[in-house]
């Protein structure tokens, strides 16, 4: 908004020209942030199919694990189905009745009915983007704002977020401790086997060290991926929808297309499956008490920050009832449809 306030006063634009070409960078924001969002779904597949396996034989680990996993591998499935396509071949679009054609032609990020992206090229710079993850994976905002922390915070830019960001370090510091000290030889084992398992995935290269860097790779990208259910709001407003094609002056089945598959990201989320949360899938059922403790603690402080920030932002009730439906991901969980949560939901 500042930057766009800047060139308007620079270049003199009317304030429906500023609207205009502020919904278009919006619209490209959309894309590129859609192009992470999938590139995380691949990131936590990999991520939780390697805990899981590498847990099998310390179940005071596996449990958390399991827990992690469900129903993330259907979400990996999605992203090949239904986001990233290759380019379909001439020959197959002549070809009536063709399933995967379709798929291709309909595809979020990569169909023609969608974005409109290249699917081929698409993959290399995703491929380059899990890289750098998982090879830095305790400096992710590091790498993807390449801003200073300390100039973040004199901007005021990210303050909610990065309150739950800098709980991540200690937070998997202690979960890494709580399962040690319950079983150091079981400990060890499962970790290096995490270790293993990642470094002989292909497709990318790992240098996820110990169960802490796992932990605050998968927290901070987890709550970075709670933010996807209010940017996606933002396609249900038809004046950043028009940019799939400016050029047409009345609605199409791509524009539908577009608009009922990235809506798909808000329609429900799966309860408790949030960053930092305490919960197990059986009702009454708890952790290990050691790692159930740490994990009631730093649920106990993100709640904390998520009630007073909600407390903070209906204050200013008109900007509340305007803004409410994208200012309010950092609320506690449930608010608003909400939560930050890993990529798990429906």
């Amino acid at each position: 908004g500042l930057l766009i306030t800047k060139i308007n006063k620079h270049l003199g634009w009317k304030s429906e020209e500023v609207d205009k070409w502020a919904s278009s960078a919006l619209y490209n924001l959309g894309y590129y942030a859609s192009c992470v969002h999938a590139n995380m779904h691949v990131l936590h597949y990999l991520m939780t199919a390697a805990l899981d396996e590498s847990s099998k034989e310390f179940d005071a680990m596996n449990e958390w694990a399991s827990f992690y996993a469900t129903n993330i591998p259907n979400k990996f499935g999605q992203v090949s189905d239904l986001l990233i396509r290759k380019q379909p071949e001439l020959t197959d679009l002549l070809v009536q009745g063709n399933d995967g054609t379709v798929k291709d032609t309909y595809a979020l990020l990569t169909g023609s009915s969608g974005f409109g992206a290249n699917g081929d090229k698409l993959r290399l710079i995703l491929t380059k983007l899990l890289n750098v993850w998982t090879n830095d994976p305790t400096n992710y905002i590091a790498n993807m704002l390449q801003v200073p922390k300390d100039k973040l915070v004199k901007a005021g830019i990210l303050t909610e977020f990065m309150k739950h960001h800098d709980l991540v370090p200690d937070y998997a510091r202690e979960i890494a401790e709580a399962l040690k000290n319950t079983d150091e030889d079981k400990f060890g084992i499962a970790e290096d086997r995490l270790k293993i398992y990642l470094k002989r995935c292909s497709g990318f290269t790992s240098r996820i060290d110990s169960l802490e860097d796992w932990i605050e790779l998968m927290a901070v990208t987890g709550i970075v991926h709670g933010c996807t259910l209010s940017y996606s709001r933002l396609f249900a407003d038809a004046d950043i929808l028009r940019w799939r094609d400016i050029q047409i002056e009345t609605w199409q089945a791509p524009d539908v297309n577009l608009h009922l598959k990235i809506l798909g990201t808000i329609c429900g989320m799966d309860e408790h499956r949030h960053v930092m949360s305490s919960s197990t899938d059986v009702v009454g059922q708890k952790y290990d008490a050691k790692l159930q403790q740490v994990l009631d603690t730093y649920e106990e402080k993100a709640t904390d920050y998520k009630e007073s920030y909600k407390n903070e932002i209906m204050k200013n009730t008109y900007e509340f009832n305007s803004y409410g439906w994208i200012l309010s991901d950092f609320c506690p969980d449930g608010f608003d449809g909400k939560q930050l949560t890993v990529s798990t939901y429906i």
